[in-house]
């Protein structure tokens, strides 16, 4: 397929979407990660510009990055200790000069071919829209626990938090100001677009499989990020008195078959 020579972001030219994507001990993922949006993006006409923030990572994730920083619009960030994967989105958010900022993770199972469908989405709604992985797969523990935190964060916030929704989503530039206003404390990212940004649209979407490796989400690592999650909804929550159970606004795209 011929491609359009792509507009130099580097050049001045605002990018339509800066996608944020922090990475820890992401080296194999991330050559296909990259060239999977681009290509997604190229054939939509999108113009973005890619944000990977290193997490401390300790295998050669940072040197790939640099390597495919030569062929590829990305702004690579390096942290300086693995600090948390908020965190890093934090940093990455620093860094968007978009008109649209999506947030996703590196490991594919958030698939790029929903890209220009969250775009589309956010367009058409005139809202930030958030991915709903229909077919995402976890133990069961994963599941009680997800669920019993989102409950806890859905009354700390007043807004309805569904754990199959995450960081996944593209995000008005507006909406990621006012986020970037709180501060880098506790940062949860899912807790802070519900209570800057209300109730948001939710689009249908596929969850990919893991290509290489496995979670490096453990038990203490779990339970530290639901203590972070629940100290900044608890410092920052809304005082809006809707009801807290309210529901998203639902989207069904072509892979809800």
């Amino acid at each position: 397929m011929d491609r359009q020579p792509r507009p130099d972001v580097s050049m001045g030219v605002v990018p339509e979407l800066s996608i944020v994507c922090p990475v820890y001990q992401g080296e194999h993922s991330l050559t296909h990660l990259v060239e999977a949006v681009d290509k997604n993006c190229q054939e939509s006409g999108i113009i973005y510009d890619l944000i990977l923030v290193d997490d401390g990572s300790s295998d050669n994730s940072w040197l790939t990055i640099t390597e495919l920083q030569k062929r590829y619009p990305i702004t690579a960030v390096k942290q300086a200790a693995n600090y948390g994967q908020h965190y890093a989105i934090h940093a990455g958010l620093r860094q968007a000069k978009g008109r649209k900022i999506m947030v996703m993770d590196c490991d594919l199972q958030d698939d790029p071919a929903c890209i220009p469908l969250l775009l589309e989405a956010s367009g058409i709604h005139r809202s930030s829209v958030l991915a709903f992985r229909k077919t995402k797969k976890n133990d069961p523990y994963y599941v009680v626990s997800s669920w019993f935190l989102n409950v806890l964060l859905t009354i700390l916030t007043r807004r309805y938090n569904h754990y199959r929704t995450g960081n996944f989503g593209v995000f008005d530039q507006a909406l990621i100001r006012s986020i970037l206003q709180d501060g880098v404390r506790n940062f949860y990212f899912p807790a802070a677009v519900r209570i800057h940004g209300g109730h948001l649209p939710v689009l249908v979407v596929r969850h990919g499989e893991r290509k290489h490796g496995s979670s490096t989400y453990t038990f203490s690592r779990q339970l530290k990020l639901a203590l972070q999650a629940l100290s900044y909804a608890l410092f920052h929550r809304s005082g809006n008195k809707t009801l807290p159970y309210q529901t998203e606004t639902i989207i069904y795209t072509k892979f809800d078959e």
